[in-house]
């Protein structure tokens, strides 16, 4: 009669009891709900190769963890603490692979707990071909102009081919390798730089690093150039003569940096005659000599010599 007696008290109201029951198991839950934190990171991709294929698909280079666990623990977690990882060393033939990515746990997050982690996206397909490796010429690439008056004249770099390697059907069409853009605009002398590699694909990598030696040849620019009429000027002549008649004019061709030519005033210019050593009224061919500014080479000028007729009083 006992027994019956508390089965009886056991299920009275038994919707109620019930209830009650469930709620507290929910209260429960939410109560360990609630002491759990959740926290997401941003890990690099670690990709492990067989040595004879890489991959020749686009592939993500980081990937977003989530935590949830303990506060403590959580927040203790840095991102050396977990590496992702996509292990493909396992195969050896090309084709196209969907492979979990595997988490390595160490430090705090590997420290027993409630932790839970989780990584998006789970899988990653990719796809592996044959590693080839090809010689290819490195190509200086410059931006903007030397100042007037100069010129590069030529750009050595060193080494002047570099080895790539990557996917076999991502190497076969590169032929060539240009540098970073080089400025030029301040350039007046011989410069020396070490100057970066700019890769044509991201899944091809240089084998003896991404580095060159450039170094430029800088001179002034040299020009040639004919003044044509040239004033030709008599000086020194006495008072008491004359000449009769127009002077002609002439010529003069110099060489002289661009730089120079470009500063060249008027009237710096013109071809002279001495006749300070005139005494007597008369014909009398004197020779003529050219005046330039300095830094101007005079390779020619005419007329050499100048035939003046020469008379007394104005």
């Amino acid at each position: 009669m006992k027994i019956k007696s508390w089965f009886q008290r056991l299920f009275q109201n038994w919707p109620v009891k019930v209830l009650c029951f469930a709620v507290a198991l929910l209260l429960l839950v939410f109560h360990d709900i609630t002491r759990l934190e959740e926290r997401f990171l941003t890990v690099p991709l670690e990709v492990r190769l067989s040595a004879s294929l890489v991959p020749a698909s686009a592939f993500p280079q980081q990937l977003r963890l989530r935590l949830r666990g303990e506060s403590e623990q959580v927040f203790r977690i840095v991102e050396d603490d977990l590496r992702a990882v996509l292990d493909l060393r396992d195969f050896t033939r090309e084709g196209v692979y969907r492979v979990p990515v595997d988490l390595e746990r160490r430090g705090a997050a590997a420290e027993p707990g409630t932790l839970e982690i989780s990584v998006e996206p789970e899988s990653l397909e990719i796809t592996l071909e044959e590693k080839a490796i090809k010689s290819v010429e490195v190509v200086a690439s410059t931006s903007g102009f030397v100042p007037p008056g100069y010129s590069l004249e030529r750009t050595i770099l060193s080494p002047s081919s570099v080895e790539i390697q990557g996917p076999r059907s991502r190497i076969e069409g590169v032929e060539r390798i240009r540098t970073e853009d080089v400025d030029l605009s301040s350039r007046r002398e011989d410069f020396t730089e070490r100057i970066r590699l700019v890769t044509p694909d991201p899944l091809i990598t240089f084998r003896g690093g991404a580095i060159v030696e450039l170094r430029g040849i800088v001179e002034e620019r040299v020009v040639l150039e004919t003044f044509e009429p040239v004033d030709i000027v008599v000086s020194g002549l006495d008072q008491r003569f004359s000449l009769a008649g127009e002077l002609p004019s002439g010529a003069i061709r110099v060489q002289v940096r661009q730089i120079d030519l470009e500063g060249l005033a008027p009237g710096e210019m013109e071809l002279s005659v001495d006749a300070s050593a005139i005494t007597d009224p008369g014909t009398v061919r004197l020779p003529v000599r050219p005046v330039v500014p300095p830094g101007f080479v005079v390779l020619r000028y005419e007329p050499t010599s100048l035939q003046l007729d020469v008379t007394e009083g104005s």
